[in-house]
């Protein structure tokens, strides 16, 4: 058994990924905090302006979430009016107000704002090729 002393956190997926993760988030929510929005809420309400009648188990499969989580999500949005839901038969769909309309368009310039210094950071390439494999990765431990 190895000695707790020795272990490599370099090499250590699990302790790397939520490194990242948590370094990320953090800058993302610091990028939309003047909005007063999380990064989630921002990028659920990005997600919803972009496709208006979107129901949620569609979002929560986009964001890898689980439903209940999109629908904790959403009642925050609904609670600061920036988007409504409606009953459609057994389905609901969601929409943005149009404050909703307004805070994602500023949203998307924030996004691409987060993502074009991210790339100046980090490099263009190497951004998409962490971004694809990540994905990937994502996609195959789902399906598994």
């Amino acid at each position: 058994m190895a000695d707790e002393r020795d272990l490599d956190l370099s090499q250590n997926l699990f302790f790397l990924a939520g490194a990242l993760s948590r370094e990320l988030s953090y800058q993302a929510d610091e990028a939309f905090a003047s909005v007063g929005l999380s990064s989630s809420h921002a990028l659920l309400l990005l997600l919803i302006h972009r496709d208006p009648g979107v129901q949620p188990g569609a979002l929560a499969n986009k964001l890898h979430l689980k439903p209940s989580t999109i629908t904790r999500l959403v009642q925050k949005l609904e609670r600061r009016e920036l988007v409504e839901k409606e009953s459609q038969g057994r389905a609901t769909a969601i929409s943005c107000t149009g404050k909703g309309i307004r805070m994602a368009e500023r949203i998307s310039e924030q996004w691409q704002e987060l993502l074009q210094g991210k790339q100046e950071e980090l490099g263009e390439r190497y951004v998409s090729v962490l971004s694809e494999m990540i994905s990937k990765a994502l996609d195959t431990m789902e399906n598994s």
